[in-house]
């Protein structure tokens, strides 16, 4: 072999080797987790606000209650009188004496509804005086002290028929007062906007019961309204069983004005959109405060409540008012006695009839 063919075999193993290195697979490095690259926030950047809670809004104070005028006591002599049915004597056989005549609206039931007697509720006698020029002075008189415990739910009320058509227009009403001085705490007044007070037929049942509402819009409420000294109300400072009410005559026409009064307590209804009462229950829905009618005995649905008939005032009435006192002041001859023993009660309904009890 000459050196020209050795080196030509040289020169090719050289080649291939040089080939196949070059078709070897090469290792790479795994790749390295990169840093998240946080960027400095720009010095200008604003701080980010928070939303803040807007305030409360702010309430008005309701402006205080500033009295001008105050009652005083009745002037001169009483004006009117009527007397009412009293129960205390029967109240242990569980029943009225008597008085209750539902279909002209006349109730006597200071009782609830198991027939317990309520004598803070039951009305002995109410009196009218409107001789002062403003004030009209109304005195309820019960037949058992009115202790704060024993009366707290009663309240006594004059409706007021300013009209003369023997509906009522205006409800007077005041709870339990707290002392012997004027206040308007409790007291409301009433009124019947609807003008549908006694239903389709006045002062008797209708013959189907109404869903009207009597006396619902409220004109004056423990000094709030159009006059804050509208009507008060307090204690008896000489009877521990008797409260008066007293109200501007502006409610009854003035000083001449003439208007129809019915006197009422109630310890157990005091929803007063239900007037007239025998126009919202049937009779035996009311039930009835008198044994003497076993189908409807004892009360029901209508029960402590007591009121007298209707008293007309500054005016004479003519014989079609339904309702009415027929003697609602007895005659001087027949006035109480003064025996000290003497209860005075009067009682009846198409006449007025008066005695010692």
């Amino acid at each position: 072999m000459n050196n020209t063919t050795s080196f030509n075999i040289f020169l090719v193993l050289v080649l291939t080797i040089m080939l196949t290195g070059c078709n070897m697979p090469i290792e790479k490095p795994a790749p390295q987790p990169t840093e998240a690259v946080i960027l400095p926030s720009p010095t200008n950047s604003p701080e980010p606000t928070l939303t803040s809670t807007p305030p409360e809004p702010t309430m008005t104070p309701e402006p205080e209650i500033v009295h001008v005028m105050w009652p005083g006591s009745p002037l001169g002599n009483i004006n009117q009188t009527v007397h009412d049915q009293v129960d205390h004597n029967t109240a242990a056989q569980r029943q009225a004496f008597g008085g209750d005549d539902f279909k002209n609206g006349k109730y006597e039931r200071p009782f609830d509804p198991d027939m317990n007697y309520l004598p803070h509720a039951d009305l002995v006698s109410v009196q009218l005086n409107r001789a002062d020029p403003l004030w009209v002075y109304v005195t309820f008189k019960v037949n058992n002290p009115l202790t704060e415990e024993a009366a707290r739910d009663v309240y006594f009320m004059v409706e007021i028929d300013t009209d003369l058509d023997s509906r009522g227009n205006i409800l007077i009403v005041t709870g339990l007062p707290k002392s012997s001085e004027w206040s308007t705490d409790s007291v409301k007044v009433l009124s019947n906007p609807d003008l549908n007070v006694g239903g389709s037929v006045v002062v008797r049942p209708d013959p189907d019961l109404t869903e009207g509402r009597g006396y619902y819009e409220v004109l004056f409420d423990n000094g709030k309204g159009n006059d804050p000294d509208l009507a008060m109300s307090k204690l008896s400072k000489s009877d521990p069983a008797a409260i008066l009410l007293a109200f501007k005559n502006t409610l009854t026409g003035g000083e001449k004005g003439k208007f129809i009064w019915l006197p009422w307590t109630d310890a157990g209804m005091h929803d007063w959109s239900l007037f007239d009462y025998n126009d919202h229950f049937t009779f035996e829905q009311a039930g009835y405060p008198i044994k003497e009618d076993a189908q409807n005995y004892p009360l029901k649905a209508l029960w402590g409540v007591d009121n007298t008939c209707r008293v007309p005032s500054g005016f004479t009435p003519n014989g079609t008012m339904p309702g009415l006192c027929p003697n609602y002041d007895p005659p001087p001859s027949q006035g109480p006695p003064k025996d000290p023993g003497c209860v005075w009660v009067c009682w009846g309904t198409v006449a007025l009839f008066c005695g010692c009890r």
